[in-house]
């Protein structure tokens, strides 16, 4: 993951989680997504950026992409919910 642009970060998910008919396009996701990679990267450079916890971050965002979580903001806080329905990698 390039750590130095979070355009380039979001622009990656972008070609990989969306879908386009017609003239509109989908990426319904991405937008949560782009509140996190912003509050992340605001006002930092990305030299000063802790990287086990963009590296948390990342991991979050791929079980949110895997629909094995929602992700939503609270009163300024970043929420996480596990989905009921997820499947479990683990082996239940």
């Amino acid at each position: 993951m390039n750590f130095k642009s979070p355009k380039q970060i979001i622009r990656n998910l972008f070609h990989k989680h969306s879908e386009k008919l017609d003239n509109v396009v989908y990426a319904d996701k991405l937008f949560i997504i782009n509140t996190i990679v912003n509050y992340l990267f605001k006002d930092k450079d990305y030299r000063t950026l802790d990287k086990t916890k963009i590296v948390e971050y990342g991991e979050l965002i791929n079980q949110y992409l895997a629909d094995e979580v929602d992700i939503y903001w609270k009163d300024g806080i970043l929420m996480v919910a596990e989905k009921e329905d997820a499947e479990h990698l683990e082996g239940d």
